[in-house]
Formats: C-alpha cells, sequence, structure tokens
C-alpha cells in the first residue's frame, strides 16, 4: 500500500492527512496529535481491514522519517477500531479515546473517506465536551463549526412562547409585563388580578373586552386547563375533572331541549351527582361508570359524545387516582374530544390575537402532532433498483409512526428529501411514492433542492446549503397559530436521518435541522439507517448529543422556571427532551417528584410525618405567593399518598393538627377542586383567592404540630427543599453554559 503517494500528487490523488497538514501548516495551526478512525470491513477481498491499513499508517507517522512532512511520538498516534461504518459504531470507542487524552480541542476531517465515521467522531467530541472544528479536505475552504452556523434568534423565548410559560415573558419584554402576568394568573385560575386590574382602570396593551374575559372564573379554568393539560402536574389532573363537569354542565345547559328524555336524564343526573359530591375519586369513577352504561344507544350529541369517549373515561379514571401524575409514561395523546375542545376554545380565545398584535404567530395550544424528517439520498448504485430506498423510507416512516403517541395529539409524517441536480429526478419519484403509502393525508412528502454540488478543489458552500433547506422549510407553509396550518413550524420534533453522501450536505442538513429545532422550539433527534436498511438512533440515548449544540440551553433555563412554580413533572418532562448531559440533573427532578407526592410504601406514623413535614416545608417556601397552589399543592402532597384518605392515620393526623381542616376546606374551595361545583349549587364566587399570610401560616402550623414531643429544630423539615435548591442551582448553571 502506497501510503504517501507522489507529493505533488493532484486531485483525489492528493492524500487526505497531506491536504490537511499543508493547509493547518499554512494557516499557523499546530497538530499535538492524530486519531485515526479504521473500521473492520474490508474495501475488497484479500486485502487488509481499514483498521489495520491505519495502524500500519500510524507506525510511518511515528518513525523517524515520518510521514507527509510530519512526525509524532508513539503516544500521540492514536488508531480507533470501528466495528461498522456507522456513526453508533464510531461514536463510543472515539468518545472513550477523547476521555484518556483529553484534547483541549479536535479537528474532525470532512469530506474524505466515510461521512458516518466523521460524524461519529463529531458527536464523540460533543459527548466529551471537546470543541469541535471540521476541516474539509478535498474542497479548499476554511475550517467551520456548527455553532457558527446555527444563528436561531432569542431561542429561549420560543420556548416559552411555545409552553406558554407566561410569567417568564416578562423577562423577554418588560413593557408587556402586565399582560403576561394576567395571563399567568389565568394559567392559575386567578382571576383576582384581572378584577383588580379592571377596577383601576385597565392594563396597557389590552382592551376593555379582553380585560373582561380575564376576569370570568370560569373561562379561567377552561383556558388553565387547555393550557396546562399536557403537563400532567397534579393540580392539571384536579383541572381536567373542572374542566369536565363545567363543559358537561355548559352542553348540558344548550342541548337540553333537543335531547331524548332518557338521555337528559342520565346527563343530569350525572352532573347533579358529581356536583354534589365532595370528591373522592372512587364515587366519581363509579357515576361516570353508571352514566355511560345508562346511556341510550340512538343518544347524540355532544354530552353523549363526550361520556361515550373511552380515551376520555380513561384519562377521567386516571385522574381520579390522584397517581396519574407519578407515571413515567406521560401523558401522551389526549382524547379526541379534548383535541377538539381545544381548537374550539382556542379560536375564541384572547391569546391569538394578544400575540398578533405585537408581532407573535403563537403556536398551537395542543401542538400539531406533526413530525418533520430531514434525510439525504444518493444516486444509487449502478444497476440498483429503488427498493432498498423504497424500504429504508418504509423503516423510517414506521419508526416515526410508532412513536408519534408521545405527542398530545396524532399529526403527519412530513418527509422532505435533500436533493442535488444529479438526484432530484430520483428523489421526487421517491416523494411520490412515499405519498402513495397513505392516501388519507397523513404523510407529506416533498423534495428539498437543487442543493450546491460541492466541487473539487473549491470551497464548500455548507452555509448557502443550509439557507436552501431553510429556505423551502419556511415555504411551506405560514403559520397561524392554529393546528393544520401546513407550516413546519409547528412540528413536534424534528428528526434528522443521516446517510453516506457529499459532508458539506450531510453537514448543512444537521445546522439546518438543528436550528429549526431551535427556532420551532421542539425536540431534535439523529438517526442513521443501517446496512439493512434499518433506521438505528446513533446512539442508546436515542440520537440526543447534538441537543448539547442549543436546546440543552433552553431546556434548562426552561425546567428551572416550571420548578420554580413546583411543576416539577413539567420540568422533568422538559429535561427528557435534552441531550445525556442533563440525565443526571433530571433523574434528581424525578426523584424529588417522587418525595413531593408518591407514597413511600414504608415507615410508621413517625416517619411519615416527618415526610409530611418535609413536603409541606417545600411547598411554604416555593409557593408562598401563590395562595391557590399552595394550599391544593400542600394537600396533595400528604394525601392521599402519605396520610391516606379516611384511614386512621389520616384521622390521628386531624386530630394533632387541628388546622388541617381547614386547609382542606380552603383546597376544596379552590378552582382546582370544587369551587365551580359550589358556584352551580349557588354559593357566592370569592372575589380574591385567600391572602397568601393565611394559607402560609397554615401550613406552618401543620409542620409545627406534626413534630414529635414538640420539637423546635427545623432543620430536618428543610431537606426536601434543600434538595430542591441544588438542583435548581444545576440548572441555572445548565442554562448559562455553551456546547
Amino acid at each position: 500500500m502506497d501510503f504517501e503517494c507522489a507529493p505533488d500528487a493532484v486531485g483525489r490523488d492528493r492524500r487526505p492527512l497531506r491536504r490537511v497538514f499543508e493547509g493547518l501548516a499554512a494557516a499557523g495551526v499546530e497538530v499535538d496529535g492524530v486519531v485515526l478512525l479504521g473500521t473492520l470491513n474490508r474495501q475488497r477481498p484479500g486485502t487488509e481491514t481499514f483498521a489495520a491499513y491505519g495502524r500500519q499508517l500510524r507506525e510511518l507517522m511515528c518513525s523517524p522519517e515520518g510521514l507527509f512532512g510530519r512526525s509524532f511520538a508513539a503516544d500521540r498516534v492514536r488508531v480507533v477500531e470501528v466495528a461498522e461504518p456507522r456513526m453508533r459504531h464510531c461514536r463510543v470507542p472515539t468518545a472513550r479515546v477523547m476521555g484518556e487524552i483529553e484534547p483541549r480541542a479536535c479537528l474532525v476531517s470532512s469530506g474524505s473517506g466515510s461521512y458516518a465515521l466523521g460524524a461519529g467522531a463529531l458527536l464523540a467530541a460533543l459527548e466529551r465536551g471537546v470543541p469541535a472544528t471540521l476541516v474539509p479536505v478535498h474542497e479548499r475552504g476554511v475550517p467551520y463549526r456548527f455553532e457558527d452556523l446555527v444563528t436561531a434568534d432569542r431561542p429561549l423565548r420560543n420556548w416559552l412562547l411555545r409552553h406558554r410559560f407566561w410569567a417568564e415573558l416578562a423577562e423577554f419584554d418588560p413593557d408587556d409585563a402586565d399582560v403576561w402576568r394576567l395571563l399567568a394568573a389565568r394559567q392559575r385560575a386567578d382571576v383576582g388580578q384581572a378584577r383588580r386590574a379592571k377596577r383601576h382602570g385597565g392594563v396597557p396593551g389590552m382592551n376593555a373586552g379582553q380585560l373582561v374575559k380575564l376576569t370570568e372564573l370560569g373561562l379561567a379554568v377552561e383556558a388553565a386547563f387547555f393550557e396546562r393539560v399536557a403537563r400532567g402536574e397534579a393540580i392539571d389532573q384536579s383541572l381536567l375533572r373542572a374542566w369536565f363537569l363545567q363543559s358537561l354542565a355548559k352542553r348540558l345547559k344548550s342541548e337540553s331541549e333537543a335531547m331524548f328524555p332518557a338521555t337528559r336524564d342520565v346527563v343530569e343526573e350525572l352532573v347533579t351527582g358529581l356536583t354534589s359530591r365532595k370528591g373522592r375519586g372512587a364515587g366519581d369513577r363509579e357515576l361516570l361508570r353508571q352514566a355511560r352504561e345508562r346511556l341510550p344507544r340512538p343518544a347524540d350529541g355532544e354530552c353523549a359524545a363526550m361520556l361515550r369517549d373511552p380515551q376520555l373515561a380513561e384519562f377521567l379514571e386516571a385522574a381520579a387516582s390522584h397517581a396519574a401524575h407519578l407515571s413515567e409514561s406521560g401523558t401522551g395523546l389526549l382524547p379526541r374530544t379534548v383535541t377538539e375542545q381545544a381548537d374550539r376554545w382556542e379560536g375564541s380565545d384572547l391569546v391569538p390575537k394578544l400575540l398578533k398584535q405585537r408581532g407573535i404567530t403563537p403556536w398551537p395550544v395542543l401542538g400539531g402532532g406533526d413530525v418533520l424528517v430531514l434525510m439525504s439520498a444518493g444516486l444509487g448504485r449502478q444497476g440498483e433498483s429503488d427498493e432498498q430506498d423504497r424500504q429504508a423510507l418504509r423503516e423510517v416512516l414506521t419508526w416515526v409512526s410508532d412513536r408519534n403517541d408521545r405527542f398530545p395529539r396524532p399529526g403527519r409524517f412530513r418527509l422532505r428529501l435533500l436533493a442535488t441536480e444529479r438526484t432530484r429526478e430520483r428523489l421526487e419519484s421517491l416523494a411520490t411514492w412515499v405519498r402513495s403509502l397513505r392516501m388519507d393525508g397523513s404523510v407529506d412528502a416533498e423534495v428539498v433542492g437543487p442543493l450546491p454540488m460541492p466541487v473539487l478543489d473549491e470551497p464548500p458552500d455548507v452555509s448557502g446549503t443550509r439557507d436552501v433547506i431553510w429556505g423551502e422549510l419556511e415555504a411551506a407553509g405560514r403559520a397561524t397559530g392554529r393546528a393544520g396550518s401546513g407550516s413546519l413550524r409547528d412540528v413536534d420534533e424534528v428528526v434528522l436521518v443521516l446517510n453516506p453522501g457529499p459532508a458539506a450536505v450531510g453537514n448543512a442538513m444537521i445546522a439546518a435541522g438543528l436550528e429549526w429545532s431551535l427556532t420551532a422550539a421542539c425536540p431534535l433527534r439523529i438517526v442513521e439507517l443501517g446496512r439493512d436498511r434499518g433506521v438505528r438512533p446513533v446512539a442508546r440515548d436515542g440520537g440526543r448529543v447534538l441537543r448539547r449544540l442549543g436546546p440543552d440551553v433552553a431546556l434548562a433555563a426552561l425546567a428551572a422556571r416550571a420548578m420554580r412554580r413546583l411543576d416539577v413533572r413539567t420540568a422533568w418532562r422538559l429535561l427528557g427532551h435534552a441531550s445525556e448531559r442533563l440525565d443526571e440533573v433530571r433523574e434528581a427532578v424525578g426523584r424529588l417528584h417522587r418525595d413531593l407526592y408518591a407514597d413511600p410504601e414504608t415507615g410508621g406514623k413517625q416517619e411519615r410525618y416527618r415526610l409530611a413535614r418535609q413536603r409541606l416545608a417545600l411547598v411554604a417556601r416555593v409557593l408562598a405567593d401563590d395562595p391557590w397552589p399552595a394550599c391544593y399543592v400542600a394537600v396533595e402532597a400528604i394525601r392521599p399518598g402519605l396520610l391516606g384518605w379516611d384511614t386512621r392515620l389520616w384521622k390521628d393526623t386531624v386530630t394533632r393538627s387541628p388546622v388541617l381542616k381547614d386547609l382542606v376546606a380552603l383546597r376544596d374551595t379552590s378552582p382546582y377542586a370544587h369551587l365551580l361545583d359550589r358556584l352551580r349549587q349557588g354559593d357566592r364566587e370569592p372575589d380574591e383567592p385567600p391572602a397568601k399570610e393565611y394559607v402560609l401560616r397554615l401550613i406552618t402550623q401543620v409542620i409545627t404540630d406534626l413534630r414529635a414531643g414538640g420539637n423546635r429544630d427545623a432543620s430536618e423539615d428543610l431537606m426536601l427543599f434543600t434538595r430542591f435548591e441544588r438542583i435548581c442551582a444545576e440548572l441555572d448553571r445548565h442554562a448559562q453554559e455553551r456546547a
């Protein structure tokens, strides 16, 4: 094997390492060491493996004569054996070597050899936190970094808007801070702030009609439910019941005259029964089950549709258990009744207009459900049919479809095939074939391009290629703020399917996909096709490593804000969209969530009292300024998970701390529990939430009463809060970092 070739060789006969060393020397860049990636496959039968060639190359580079004008010490050249030319096979051993040599930075050659190995090396560098620069080999051009190609504008603001973190938007838009805080209050079903604003002459940037809508409790509960339902917090499970009963009662009133008498009797009895109960999950479940069984077969209308929706029935039953928020499976696909009514509500809600007045297009409240898939494909081998590529596309479609129930609503498979002038015709044919697989409109396949084709000895236009991809994604449709607009900005996930091909095209796709996910404020995943054309994540973490280049920072910031509202499950769910770098803090968030709500399943009375004090102390410190959430979460944290419902332990606890009755009564009059029930029974609506000082005093008194033997040492009570503070500090640190 002639490793060095003639020094004056030109074109592709000029060895890649010679090009790299000469180019870096001309740029004044010193190279301290070399890592050679060699696969265990052979170019043809009877030849050595590429890894064996790599070892021979290493011997020459470490010899006194050196190679390509360079000589290295033996410990400065490594050979990494890679099982197959695939990113997932390259990433792990390369990351291991980087961990051993701990370089300050690394240069990854691009455009020579296997694209998958270069991409795998890049992912390994990201995993190890080593700054990586891509060095074009066969095209003369300056090295570049992915961070320089991603220019998404204010990504955190987009994530806050998409997830409707209203209060935090005041940081970005202090001029409209009062508007965002009113929307944040509405999301807590708190109409007190809006009523005070109305009494004092209104709020700049909001007209009188919009402000009036914010003062109506029923509308606030409905808005809080739809904005929070996908989060799956303990409060959201209770809001589900409040929304369901309010919605059923409202539809009963509008449909009553047209109903069959038997249908009307069933719905009326259900509404009356749920309204008059003091709220026990098992009782609610039994009333719902009986109503569904008694509903006449020919009954139609919205009330009957709500009762007959099996997914809604399961949703309500899970919520009534007071344990649905402890499930690790997530909220997932919402019942059709919920998504349909959310769409109807969104059409008349004030948020879209408020945002558009400020030049902002909102995201659909429950997302769009669509998944954007970017994929490149080459010309195919001579004499080969398109069947292999069709099989690959089937695999991609199946893989995405199998995972689509993670989103609140079903959506479409939005495939974009990246083509050069040479591959456009072939990919147009493949796109047409993909669309024919699903005639129900659930598959959308188009070709992006033609993209610039890299030319030997010319600078690779990665930035320009990225811009072409971005422009065509943007041209797919204008975002309207409603589901079904066709806009790719509202997709719920971006998936990059990497294939062998020109490095400039593959890297441009990564940059465009990464930037699109930041702008769309949605998760990013990277996969590759195996030799069998099956879809393979590039690592066991599901291809999350690229999220270090931007999403991690936004997600950590978002999770920190959720934590400070004790939306702990929301923080845990958000961190699931980050890279493995945030896995440890996510596990800590998950443990905190369980320790705040779950039944420990062991421990006697005093141990449970100790846990109760810690839970209540956390609530008192974090939610001190939010009385409705504070009293609700305080009770939910100790009942039923810790102290049960009508157990002997609960009765003993109330005897020991009589103010618990007051706290429970306050919780029952919150909008999340039975306030709307009581209003239907003729009770007077409170103008304001309870005073925060009063709620805090009740919680503090319960903590004091549950200390053994009159012990006044509160240090043990703060253990859960101390863990909470450490988690928030860790999230803040990640939110300030860069890849």
